[in-house]
């Protein structure tokens, strides 16, 4: 490593300004060659870091610049999904070529990395993974308005199921945006959380299968007519015996072969019970139509008015 380097690799995050390489003897002219050499990277006008770890993955990318965007403009506040990232939430379906960060400006300003606008009175702070960031209820509310209602559900969903904030602290943010441009999404974001779905993809699927009028209750306790537990499952279809499980695979990854057998014999259980089990994965959250279709034709068949055995419960 160039021993000017150095003292840069203790920065925090790795990232540092330009300002902060020219107090440690280095010019832009250094700067420059040490990125053709592989040595750094060229995160943003102004931002350097020493490369990221093979494999790195887009919000990890993301959380980098957002470091330097914040040693960049100390006074800096994180927001959207640039907040969403450093609170540990999950990130879907937003663009994370730009850091988003709200400072004392008189007007929002762009730049090839960034977005700057100006910093409402009511939003509240608290510390991020990097630099400050807006509340979890500010910071859902500021994705939804910028990636969508189901964005900011997914987000929003993990918040409440992990008691990171309430639904009155959303709504209190909510209201502040109302009128704002694109704040029907933070108002379809409103009508469709529900903090007992316990994954991302949980939380995409059952809004998927909700706005296309399919009413599912997550995380129901199944028990059989003894009331012997037999399964806690992802949704099941109100009023009927379909049981749809999200599959993020997570678990056969850690667990392999045994989770494998034991999810078999669970869902084996199920159907001795009568239940109908709908499996999907990511995969099949890229087309949500057939989803809906296949879940239509299951409730077709299903009988109607289907009572819970005793002991069961919901959410």
């Amino acid at each position: 490593m160039n021993p000017l380097l150095a003292p840069l690799s203790t920065l925090e995050h790795q990232v540092f300004t330009t300002k902060e390489a020219a107090s440690r003897g280095l010019t832009p002219f250094d700067l420059v060659r040490l990125v053709k050499a592989g040595e750094l990277e060229h995160l943003a006008r102004g931002v350097y870091a020493f490369p990221g770890a093979e494999g790195e993955r887009a919000e990890q990318r993301h959380l980098r610049l957002a470091a330097g965007v914040c040693r960049l403009y100390p006074d800096a506040v994180l927001t959207h999904h640039s907040a969403v990232l450093a609170l540990g939430l999950p990130v879907w379906g937003a663009n994370l070529s730009k850091a988003h960060l709200a400072r004392n400006v008189p007007a929002e300003r762009i730049a090839q990395h960034w977005v700057i606008r100006p910093r409402p009175p009511w939003l509240e702070q608290v510390k991020g993974s990097v630099g400050s960031c807006a509340s979890v209820a500010a910071t859902t509310v500021h994705h939804a308005l910028e990636s969508g209602s189901v964005a900011g559900i997914v987000a929003a969903d993990f918040a409440l199921h992990e008691r990171r904030m309430t639904v009155p602290e959303l709504e209190a943010m909510a209201a502040h945006v109302a009128g704002w441009p694109r704040s029907h999404h933070v108002t379809t974001m409103l009508a469709h959380i529900d903090g007992r779905s316990e994954s991302p993809g949980e939380s995409r699927l059952r809004v998927d299968l909700s706005m296309a009028g399919i009413d599912v209750v997550p995380q129901v306790t199944i028990t059989d007519a003894s009331g012997k537990f037999v399964a806690r499952v992802d949704l099941l279809v109100r009023g009927t015996n379909v049981v749809i499980e999200f599959d993020g695979l997570v678990k056969y990854r850690d667990r392999g072969f045994e989770a494998l057998v034991a999810e078999k014999a669970r869902e084996d259980e199920l159907r001795r019970l009568g239940f109908v089990v709908l499996r999907f994965v990511w995969s099949d959250l890229a087309n949500p139509g057939r989803i809906v279709r296949r879940v239509r034709e299951a409730m077709a068949a299903s009988p109607h008015n289907v009572d819970l055995h005793p002991g069961s419960k919901v959410g």
